[in-house]
């Protein structure tokens, strides 16, 4: 029977595992020891018995003894199938099931009723047989039901979205963001054959190291996700995990070549109407498998390249971009343009209508081989290269050549040997290495200073333009290094079953991060500009000369081991209990720089290592519901109930780690000034002196401050990487029509959570409604919060039809009702970004809020109709359709320039707005009885009325919901004379409820999931804020930078063997 998607498990298991975990783990890249492999358990009730299961692609075969409790279980079997699993025992009948297919990391529960009558061996496919360990909450999906899903990005995000806990912020694979649970995309675990493909150093919003997909999903086999894995085995997420296996050789040869074109002409037009600026994409891939010695050897090998453009979609006023300009015009933008080039000798590139190549391009091979009867063994490779063009800077007026290039490069590889012992104890040795680097660079002078340029009309709209090096990337290069090994071992006590293992990982970084090494300078106005009178200029020199960076670089190593212990205990035939524990270790033997004036004026050192110990238990249930619940009743034929409760540590960004080493203070003078200042003087034009570095050049009277002078940022030597507390309770139905149905809870409470604070804050007065105002010394200190939580209720029914226009019918259908709560999203590489960027009304008494990638609601629906109408061809329609409800969003203020109203702590225009009762609130200052009048009346007719008089929670808001409809036709070719060599053509619609009418199916949504709707102009003697006016729009964007607004046709060929 097919499941286009199933929730929980594949089926509905009679008997299952529990568990319970000791400890945890915390990594920075690779350090969760997940499975690639399955196992088959069950019970036969003859002592001595011997069970052989049968890899039928390679000829593998594994036998085991049955017990004195009559339990069996076989480790470390390969994934997909089909298996043969067969019992003989002298005195009884042969028992055989065929057609077994098993899932990564999850064991297949077959019981056997031996008999003692002379017969022939008795068959029973394995359809007809319902089993697995899945305690947790999962998803799995085999090749089949991933061929389903209409996908033009072909992402794995389009796949994991059929999970109703799981959401996608719908833009292009580069920026995707996977969120389980409306948690930080950056706290899931993603695995490719066992090894995390995480960015190991946080920068990426989609968090994989790559740019893109960080696999070519022809060479996938399976993929899993686990939101609640209770075996103490896995760590390394407090979020989700995520496992993808590729496939493996066998003893025939297969393989397939993909390959589409994509074009403009195959999109639908924007919002207003324009047609899709011109572009070509194209996707190709290639893969083969088969034997090297037969039941001996395999291989498999694979290639993939994708290129493609980023869409031209910003631009000046008069531009027609979709996202236009307020203010500047083209004129103006060619006379900025000018200027940077006859005074100051730099060549900005375009502004309007930008589009920049990606590439990617990826190489996996895999070796297995079954040595022995009782050893097999693995080694595999893969390198993915990255190019991808991308700006930093907001605002629709960006000139070409401050964007910038990430250009990763990624090594994976790794040797595994699973060995049987013993009859009853299995083990698996693995090494596992990653590599990675990245030497981001401007796609212009990356040297010469970024400039913000800002342009004002007599309305009071305004336009920032921005041109020069990209600000973080003057001095920017990363590399990684990760070596692993993992050991573990399973011994089958009849009754109980052992696991245990231990995981060393010793791992290298290197970051050289300079933030505003070129510099930042910003203009009040185009004439300043012209004449170099700055307002506001940063910068960021080494000590050692400005021409050696590299002194400056962070270069520390971590260094971790975790321990694991777990029982599995089959207390009677209907329940099962699993008890565990997981301890991880984990340090940083170098330590950072000291600062003593970051000791001197905290009272504590900036140099703490990371250092920490965590001890996490877990523990769940399974129970056969049929049997104790639903014995009775004629419509339930199988049930479970199951579920468990246990603590989680997830991931830590490396970069968490390198702001301490990098930002010490002792290698770097790191100064602001927030108006002009004649010491430096003018930016000097070409003709004068060189404009680059020129707060060091020779029109400059700057002194380099010494060592330690300014700021620093360290970690509080407790800190706790993010952990929460994760319980589970899962009712899963099997009724006699053929429907499958799951009911699940999950709850979440934070133990540990990343916060930031200032050391050097202070208040300094109170404003008229209750806020405070603060200064700052930007000592940013790393350390935790126990605020936060979660829960989800989420439902999903299958339902499979036979004879059905001639062919078969899978209809899926699930929903989830969702609430994250917490404190700091934490999706910047640095401490000062995270910190300042957070909304705020008073100082660092933050309460938990719901989080930016919560959706309240979500939706999601799949049909597969599959026939053979045209012989032995297979065609087959398949639809999914995604609701969710939109992501929140916070009301801030807007305010002057760079002075926040809550003081000079704290970056402007993250200030959260209080929303005032009336025009005579004496909470705030009116600039004018019309101002007045505008700004309540659109209070009073908005969300806002709902908190008048006081201020705006942190996310109170939710923008608009969201709809998707996909379409995926697959028809099959038979190639003539070459027997099981077919052609298939797959045509998708993406958004198909777009092409029906253009008002559907648009993305828009809040950058940063932020508004600042309240526009100020200051404070007034008395502490009111100044209320100026209101933008009803403001940061409401129109997201179609991956064409996920509009409707795409793509039309792919597969030819496969």
């Amino acid at each position: 029977m097919f499941r286009l998607f199933r929730l929980s498990s594949s089926g509905i298991a009679s008997r299952v595992s529990l568990a319970l975990a000791i400890a945890s783990c915390l990594i920075s890249s690779v350090s969760a020891d997940v499975e690639t492999t399955a196992s088959i358990r069950g019970n036969v009730g003859v002592a001595g018995a011997n069970v052989t299961a049968t890899h039928i692609p390679t000829g593998l075969q594994k036998t085991t003894e049955v017990g004195a409790s009559g339990n069996y279980v076989l480790y470390f079997l390969p994934i997909g199938g089909p298996y043969t699993v067969k019992v003989e025992a002298e005195g009884y009948q042969d028992q055989l099931i065929t057609d077994v297919f098993l899932s990564a990391d999850k064991r297949r529960d077959l019981n056997f009723a031996m008999s003692k009558e002379l017969m022939e061996e008795t068959t029973v496919t394995a359809e007809r047989i319902v089993g697995s360990d899945d305690v947790g909450p999962s998803t799995i999906l085999n090749r089949d039901q991933i061929d389903a899903i209409a996908t033009i990005n072909r992402s794995i995000a389009d796949y994991v979205r059929l999970d109703p806990r799981v959401t996608i912020n719908s833009a292009n694979s580069r920026s995707t963001e996977i969120s389980v649970m409306g948690a930080n995309n950056r706290f899931n675990d993603f695995m490719i054959d066992g090894i995390s493909q995480n960015d190991p150093f946080g920068l990426n919003a989609n968090g994989f190291g790559t740019m893109r997909n960080p696999i070519d999903m022809e060479f996938v086999d399976q993929i899993s996700v686990d939101i609640a894995p209770f075996d103490t085995s896995r760590g390394n997420t407090s979020a989700g995990s995520i496992l993808t296996v590729t496939k493996r050789g066998t003893n025939d040869y297969h393989g397939s070549v993909y390959y589409n074109s994509f074009t403009e002409a195959n999109v639908g037009q924007d919002a207003n109407g324009n047609e899709f600026p011109e572009f070509e994409e194209t996707d190709m891939s290639g893969w083969i498998s088969g034997p090297i010695v037969k039941d001996r050897l395999f291989f498999f090998a694979g290639y993939s390249s994708f290129e493609s453009a980023e869409p031209a979609l910003y631009g000046t006023k008069d531009s027609g971009a979709v996202n236009s300009a307020e203010v500047v015009t083209t004129a103006m933008a060619d006379q900025i343009k000018n200027i940077a080039s006859s005074v100051y000798g730099y060549e900005a590139g375009d502004i309007s209508n930008v589009s920049f190549p990606e590439e990617q391009t990826e190489y996996r091979v895999k070796l297995d081989a079954n040595l022995s009867d009782r050893h097999r063994g693995q080694v595999q490779y893969s390198k993915v290269e990255s190019l991808l063009p991308r700006r930093y800077n907001r605002g629709n007026t960006v000139f070409s050549n401050n964007y910038y290039v990430k250009p990763p490069i990624i090594d994976t590889m790794s040797v595994t040997l699973w060995s049987d012992l013993t009859e009853r104890l299995s083990t698996k040795i693995r090494w596992s290495s990653y590599e990675m680097e990245e030497d981001d660079s401007s796609i212009g002078d990356g040297l010469f200073p970024e400039v913000n340029i800002e342009v004002s009309d007599e309305d009071g709209n305004s336009d920032n333009v921005y041109l020069g090096g990209d600000r973080y990337r003057g001095a920017n290069h990363i590399m990684v290094d990760r070596q692993r090994l993992n050991l573990k071992a399973e011994y089958n006590l009849d009754s109980h079953l052992i696991k245990g293992g231990l995981d060393f990982e010793d791992g290298s970084t290197y970051n050289l991060f300079i933030a505003r090494y070129n510099g930042e300078v910003h203009f009040d106005s185009i004439s300043d500009f012209e004449s170099g009178q700055w307002s506001y200029l940063r910068f960021h020199i080494p000590l050692a000369g400005i021409d050696k960076p590299e002194t400056a670089a962070a270069n520390f190593d971590v260094e971790k081991m975790t321990a694991y212990l777990q029982d599995t205990w089959y207390v009677t035939p209907d329940l099962s209990l699993m008890f565990g524990v997981r301890y991880v270790e984990t340090s940083t033997p170098s330590e950072p720089v000291l600062n003593p004036n970051f000791l001197a004026r905290n009272g504590v050192p900036n140099n703490s290592k990371f250092e920490f110990k965590q001890v996490n238990p877990r523990f769940s249930f399974d129970l056969d519901a049929k049997n104790t619940m639903f014995a009775e009743s004629d419509s339930i034929i199988a049930g479970r109930l199951r579920g468990g409760v246990g603590s989680f540590l997830g991931r830590i960004p490396d970069v968490w780690y390198g702001n301490a080493y990098s930002r010490s203070g002792g290698l770097t003078d790191y100064n602001r000034f927030r108006s002009f200042s004649d010491t430096i003087g003018v930016m000097p034009a070409a003709s004068v002196a060189d404009p680059r570095f020129f707060w060091v050049g020779p029109t400059s009277d700057y002194t380099v401050r010494s060592a330690y002078f300014g700021d620093a940022q360290g970690t509080d030597p407790n800190f706790q990487p993010p952990t929460i507390w994760r319980g589970s309770l899962g009712l899963d139905l099997s009724l006699v029509t053929g429907t499958d149905l799951t009911f699940e809870w999950v709850q979440d409470e934070t133990r540990q959570a990343p916060f930031y604070q200032d050391l050097g804050l202070i208040q300094t007065g109170v404003l008229a409604d209750g806020r405070g105002v603060y200064d700052g010394a930007e000592d940013y200190w790393l350390t935790n919060t126990g605020k936060g939580n979660a829960r989800s209720l989420s439902f999903t029914l299958n339902q499979s039809f036979d004879d059905v226009m001639g062919g078969s019918m899978a209809i899926y259908f699930g929903y989830a009702n969702t609430e994250k709560n917490s404190v700091y999203s934490a999706t910047s590489s640095q401490a000062g970004s995270n910190y300042n960027y957070m909304p705020r009304y008073d100082g660092e008494n933050l309460p938990a809020a719901r989080s930016n990638w919560m959706a309240e609601h979500k939706f999601v629906s799949s049909i597969d109709f599959k026939a053979d109408w045209f012989g032995d061809n297979e065609s087959r329609i398949s639809l999914v359709f995604v609701r969710k409800s939109g992501e929140p969003y916070s009301v801030m203020y807007d305010d002057v320039g760079y002075n926040a109203i809550n003081g000079g702590a704290f970056y402007s225009d993250n200030a959260l707005a209080y929303i005032p009762s009336s025009a005579d609130d004496p909470a705030v200052a009116f600039s004018s009885p019309e101002v007045a009048a505008t700004v309540m009346t659109y209070i009073n007719n908005s969300e806002l009325s709902e908190y008048k008089g006081q201020v705006a929670p942190r996310n109170a808001f939710t923008s608009r919901w969201f709809s998707r409809l996909d379409l995926r036709l697959t028809q099959e070719i038979n190639i003539p004379n070459l027997d099981g060599h077919k052609a298939k053509i797959f045509f998708d619609i993406q958004n198909l409820l777009n092409m029906l009418d253009d008002e559907n199916g648009q993305v828009w949504e809040y950058s940063y999931n932020n508004s600042r709707k309240i526009i100020n102009g200051g404070v007034n003697d008395d502490g009111q804020v100044i209320i100026t006016g209101v933008d009803t729009d403001d940061n409401w964007s129109y997201r179609n930078n991956d064409r996920q607004s509009v409707w795409q046709v793509k039309l792919g060929l597969k030819y496969e063997f």
